[in-house]
């Protein structure tokens, strides 16, 4: 009995380890990858909205924790009461972080493209910038 766990065992895990399914690295794409699957201008603006909260916003808004602490050398009680504006702005760059992450940025893409249907919040924020994008547009 032993003997037939052990093989039947071993043949499961030969066929989850090799399988030939790839592997997407998320990490690794950048703004160049995720355009390769844009489809329209709804989908090149999600991508839009993904990178630019995760660039700009999210890491703008946690630089600030750390230069607090490098002024804590200089001066502590001035250090303390920035610590106490920065700290807040650091978790909230960390959940913008976490929200806007590649991976579900990949995901939210597949779905589209698959029933081009958006999740209600990535909807309004894709609607309010291709609004700003025609209203752009018919100042030129």
């Amino acid at each position: 009995m032993v003997k037939i766990i052990l093989i039947i065992t071993c043949i499961l895990m030969s066929f989850f380890s090799f399988s030939q399914e790839e592997k997407i690295k998320f990490r690794k794409l950048d703004y160049n990858d995720f355009s390769k699957f844009s489809i329209n201008d709804t989908s090149a603006v999600i991508i839009d909205i993904f990178f630019d909260k995760k660039d700009n916003a999210a890491i703008g808004q946690m630089s600030f924790l750390p230069i607090t602490v490098a002024i804590f050398i200089i001066s502590p009680q001035i250090s303390v009461g920035l610590t106490a504006i920065s700290f807040p702005l650091f978790l909230n760059g960390s959940y913008m972080l976490v929200k806007y992450r590649k991976k579900k940025l990949y995901k939210v893409l597949t779905v589209y493209k698959e029933t081009q249907t958006l999740p209600k919040w990535v909807r309004k924020k894709a609607n309010k910038q291709l609004a700003y994008y025609e209203m752009i547009k018919a100042e030129y």
